[in-house]
Order: structure tokens, then sequence, then C-alpha cells
């Protein structure tokens, strides 16, 4: 027996530390563990029964960086702290921390606890102060180890980056070719692709596009990291953002994109990912890297569109055009304090535009005004400006829709074609197989069964899109596209356009709208139209009473008394009020109703 280990040690549990770091590591470095797993003979070889020797395995696969999330740890530290714990048993000190502060404090607990630390070779008292010394060695070069392994780990991954090769796997519409990445070679998958940019472009948001994909019936292509096969799935809104944030697609190499911060959250230390820096951020850009679906510019474009679709980015996005009746929603801007105003709806009354000052200051609300007359008095000057050349606009709507109606048209015909093309090989792979061969012959009849089987959905679900998203335009079509096109007020007033589609066609021609409250000489609303031509329309509008003069108007008070004392009854007040432009918010029958509490 080691003359450092005592009764006093003996009589507690011997505690077996194991931890790999990654789950590749506990399935792949099978050594690596059963080294760890044979100290519980160690510690028997040296005194301990058997039946006291814990097995402490809880931290597999997580790392020592850090003693945050590891179970284990937490669990011997404890322990050891409550004098259950007389010696601790780790390959090395590298599976126990990575960190100082954790190796420190775990060797202060043992020190004062009378624990001794044991590994492979050596048995270590950390009250002696040679040993100690020994330990604190150890730990510093595993916290030092850790830092040169990742050092060591990103330079290389840099270094690849730099060549423009550091991809795991492909975006869709791309396939690994000789010279790096290249155009998937299927027709159909780089049409869809080619498809959901082109939409973007006439969609006024990201979620606009997936309600056209489930009203289109339009699947997304995926190829299977194992057979390559081209899968189709539904278009969902995790995939369609990464797309649309992706440069490979504007042909450019892009890397760090998301780079890697230590930050405090709650008292302590943690990394996180940061979600998009900007483009002159990027640790490696390489331009022309590979052929691209779209330019710089457009995806530079779409990327303000993204931002500013964004309503929680900050105050100064203007946010996706949504299905509120405010017309104005996030492009009104506060006169007063030029932050952006919000729409407030109330059940008991139409909406209003509310500036809210610098709510994360405490400061009070700035002020609001109805937005009914705001949005026609808006409205009017959007419909009356909108004048361009009917011959001009007609042609260039109809021959946008026909664009695309022709590029979806374009997307179904390559698929049907693939899934066509797919179930002529099977076929030819069937009948080319001697037919005595009857295990082969089952497995390739089943798969030319199957092909047809995925022909004949795609088919299927392209008549569906043909009848219910009309891919192909008649003639009735395009005649109704030509008389909207010429008269833009029946469009605006259409039942079939939401109140998002008018907020977008309205943010096409207008940057913003600021709203400045006027009191003297009227009270008034004083509207400043920027359009995105840099021009600024100014208009004024007369301004609704609020609540706070609502009936305190002292000759309004006295002037409905002397009508009540001359006899006249409430109504003929009213009516009498009305006459000389004394109005609330709500005249005729609330003026009545101030005109009986006034008078008595």
């Amino acid at each position: 027996m080691n003359g450092k280990i005592k009764s006093l040690h003996l009589e507690r549990q011997a505690y077996v530390y194991i931890r790999q770091s990654t789950s590749a590591q506990v399935h792949e470095n099978v050594e690596s563990k059963q080294r760890q797993y044979a100290l519980a003979e160690r510690a028997v070889s040296l005194g301990w029964a058997r039946e006291a020797v814990q097995i402490v395995d809880e931290d597999q696969g997580k790392s020592g960086s850090s003693a945050q999330g590891r179970d284990g740890f937490a669990r011997l530290a404890n322990d050891v702290a409550h004098g259950r714990v007389g010696a601790v048993f780790a390959i090395e000190a590298s599976r126990l921390a990575r960190s100082s502060q954790d190796w420190q404090r775990l060797l202060s607990l043992c020190s004062v606890a009378h624990v001794v630390v044991i590994d492979e070779q050596t048995v270590y008292d950390p009250s002696h102060r040679d040993d100690k010394l020994l330990l604190d060695l150890k730990g510093a070069m595993s916290e030092q180890e850790l830092h040169w392994l990742s050092l060591r780990l990103a330079g290389g991954r840099l270094n690849k980056a730099r060549r423009g090769e550091s991809y795991v796997t492909p975006p869709t519409g791309y396939v690994w070719g000789g010279k790096g990445l290249e155009l998937d070679p299927d027709e159909s998958v780089r049409s869809a692709v080619a498809l959901i940019f082109e939409r973007f472009s006439v969609e006024p948001s990201a979620r606009a596009i997936l309600r056209w994909a489930r009203k289109t019936h339009f699947l997304m292509p995926k190829r299977d990291r194992v057979t390559s096969e081209v899968v189709w799935r539904p278009l969902g809104n995790i995939r369609l953002l990464n797309m649309l944030h992706n440069p490979a697609y504007a042909g450019v190499y892009a890397f760090g994109r998301h780079p890697v911060k230590t930050v405090l959250v709650d008292g302590e230390i943690r990394k996180v990912r940061v979600r998009l820096v900007e483009p002159a951020e990027w640790s490696v850009r390489i331009d022309k890297a590979h052929p691209p679906y779209i330019s710089w510019e457009a995806y530079m474009t779409n990327q303000e569109k993204l931002l500013q679709n964004a309503s929680r980015a900050g105050r100064t996005t203007r946010g996706a055009p949504r299905q509120g009746s405010a017309l104005l929603a996030g492009i009104a801007i506060c006169g007063r304090c030029g932050r952006r105003m919000s729409a407030h709806y109330d059940a008991r009354g139409p909406w209003s535009y509310t500036c809210y000052g610098d709510g994360s200051k405490g400061e009070q609300r700035c002020w609001a005004v109805a937005g009914p007359p705001i949005d026609r008095a808006v409205e009017q000057l959007f419909l009356e400006t909108m004048v361009p050349s009917e011959l001009d606009l007609s042609l260039a709507v109809e021959a946008e829709v026909k664009q695309q109606a022709d590029s979806l048209e374009k997307a179904w015909r390559a698929r049907i074609e693939q899934a066509r093309y797919e179930a002529r090989r099977a076929e030819r792979r069937y009948k080319a197989v001697d037919p005595d061969n009857r295990v082969v012959t089952r497995t390739l009849e089943s798969d030319w069964e199957q092909r047809l089987h995925d022909l004949a959905v795609v088919e299927q679900q392209y008549a569906e899109a043909r009848r219910e998203a009309r891919i192909e335009l008649t003639s009735q079509d395009r005649d109704r596209i030509r008389q909207l096109a010429r008269d833009l007020p029946a469009v605006w007033k259409s039942p079939t356009t939401v109140a998002a589609d008018r907020k977008a066609m309205l943010r096409l021609v207008i940057e913003a709208i600021a709203v400045h409250p006027v009191d003297v000489p009227q009270r008034t609303t004083r509207i400043r139209v920027q359009w995105s031509s840099a021009a600024v329309t100014e208009i004024v509008i007369p301004r609704p009473c609020g609540q706070d003069c609502r009936a305190q108007d002292p000759k309004a008070i006295e002037r409905i008394r002397e009508l009540a004392a001359a006899g006249l009854r409430d109504d003929e007040i009213a009516e009498q009020l009305n006459t000389v432009s004394v109005r609330t918010r709500s005249a005729g029958l609330r003026i009545k109703m101030i005109a009986g509490r006034a008078a008595s």
C-alpha cells in the first residue's frame, strides 16, 4: 500500500471520474474509455473494497472547459466537501477539469477534506506542498493544452477557408465538382432554387413566400447525404431564411459569418454564437468563387429587405406588411421625436398611431393620433399621384404575371421530367436482369413500382396546382390583368386585395411618413410624405379631439347652459352646436349626451 493512503482514506469511498469530451470520442476512442474504467481495479488493488468504489461517468460526451452542465463533476465536488470521499481517481488532470478555476476549487476541497488524488502512476496528497505544486502544474498544462488545440484547429479551418474549401454540405442547388461548388446537374433542382429568389423579389416578405408555396403545392428539393438522391419536401421557414441569408447563392464564398463570443449571462461566462455580421466583418470572403443564382447586389437588397421586415430588430426597422387595418404601420414616424410610431388597436374604437417615446428610459408616451383620417389622406394622395401611362403599365404587369406563371410552370415540368426519367431508368434496370434471378428481380421490381408511384404523385400535385393556383394564364385572366392595370383604385379597393397587399404597394413608392401635431392656430395634423424618389409632399388635415378636449371648452359649456336656460331640448342643443362646428370625436348623439350633462 502507498504510504500516502491512510486508513482514513480507505474508510471512505473511492470515486473514479470518467469523461470524454464528445460523443464521437465515446464511441470511437474505445481504448481511452477502457483505460478510465480500469481505474476501478487500481482502487481495489490499493486497498478499497469493491463495493466502496463509485464510478462517476455522467459527464461522458461533455467538455471539461467548464464545470457548467457537468452533473458528475458537481456531485463529486459536493461529496468531497461533505467528507464522503477518500480518493479521486482519474487517468489525468484534464479528465477532471481543463479550467484552472474549477481545478483549483477541487484541489482546495480535497486538501481541506484530506482526499488524495490518484492517476495511473502516482498518488498525490493536495495537503502536501510538493504534491500540490505538481497538481497545479498539471492543471495549468491541461488548460493551456485546450487553448493550443483550439488554436491549431481554428488555424486549420481558417487556412482551408482561405482556399474556399471549408464546406461541410453543399447548399441546395449545388454539388461538389472537380473545381469546388458547381450548379446541381438536375434541372428541376436548379429551377426550384431560382424560383425562390425570383419570388422573393416580388413578394413583400419571406412569410409571403411560404403562403405562396402552400397555395401552389410547391416543394423544395434536398439531396440525401448518403445516397445523393433528391427528396422533395414542403418549404419551411428556417430553411427559407437560411437560403435567403446564404451568400453562396450570390457566388460568394464566406467564412466567419457567425463568430463565437464570450459573454456574461446571469453572472456566468458563456460562449454564444453571433447570428449574423456585416460582410465587412467576415473572416474570409471570396467573390466569384462559383456560379451564382443571383447577383451580389440582389443578395444585399435581400438582406436589407429581411432586416426591415424584422420587427424585433429595433425601432428603426419597418417590419413586414401585415394584415392589420393601420395602413401606415411600420412607416409612420413621430414628427416630434423622430421615433417610429406604433399602430395601437382598441376594441372600443378605431386604431391610432402612438409614439411611446423612449420606453427603455422610462419616458412617458409622446403623443397619439387617430389613424383612419391619416390613412384616408395618404391613400387619396397615393391614388392621385400614381397615374402612369396606362398602356405601358398594363403591358408591364401582364409581362410580370406571365413571367411568374412561366417560372412556376418550368419548375413543375422539370420536376415531372426528372420523375419520368427515374421511372424509365428503373424500368430499364428491371428489364435488363435475368428473369430467373428472382432475388434481384424482386428488388428492382419494387424500385420500379416506387418510381411509378412517385411520378403519379408529382403529376397529381401538378394538376392540383394548375387548378388552384392558375399556373397557366387564360385569355380571361389576361384581359382582367390589363383592366386592373389601367385602374389602380380598382385594384386598391378590390375585395381580393388584402391589407398587407395595400401596405406593400404603398411601401414601393413611399419611404416614410412623418406625423406631427399642430395646435395653433387650429388643431391639425401635419403629414410629410417622403417618397422613394427623395421628393417630399406635405398635407395638413384636421385632428379630432381626444379625451382632453371633449367638452371641457368653457365657451362650449357656457353656450350649452344658455340654450338650456332658453328651454331648448337636448337634441335641439346638440343640433345647434353641430351647426356651429362644436364637435367631439364622436359627433351627433355624443353631443346630445354632453349637452344634457352640461345643462345639469
